[in-house]
């Protein structure tokens, strides 16, 4: 992982795993690490030694089980060390309920795609929640 930036999605639907990590490949200077539920990202985070380079993105499903993402990013944010850490629900929900919420955890808020050009996007969706040290990085390796 050595200078690359560390994104974390989890999610249940395989096919949702399948297409993110695809759309991520065209992007060298990203690394995908994904979960299948919530738990599975708190275990990686509590056991990234301190001396590692936090995530630059955390991307969370609202619906998986064992832990949904929602109480993941109750979770997250209650550690001093992930307080500053990008973090996005990634849903097929578009409740202003759900909206709020992740507003409240200070958190991003994103519909997944429904059509070909959304996925297309969806990429420099998620970068564009990254730092803006994160970002000019990523993309400035992206355009050459």
């Amino acid at each position: 992982m050595k200078n690359k930036h560390l994104v974390l999605y989890a999610d249940d639907d395989v096919d949702d795993l399948t297409l993110i990590t695809e759309v991520f490949a065209n992007h060298p200077k990203v690394e995908l690490l994904t979960f299948s539920n919530g738990l599975e990202v708190l275990s990686f985070l509590q056991g990234l030694p301190e001396d590692v380079a936090k995530p630059c993105l955390i991307i969370l499903d609202i619906n998986m089980p064992i832990l949904d993402g929602k109480d993941t990013l109750v979770s997250i944010r209650k550690n001093p060390a992930f307080v500053k850490v990008p973090i996005l629900l990634f849903t097929t929900s578009n409740q202003p309920r759900e909206k709020q919420f992740a507003y409240e955890y200070n958190a991003g808020f994103i519909t997944k795609p429904i059509n070909v050009t959304q996925l297309e996007n969806i990429a420099e969706i998620f970068i564009d929640h990254c730092t803006e040290e994160v970002k000019s990085s990523i993309r400035s390796f992206h355009s050459k």
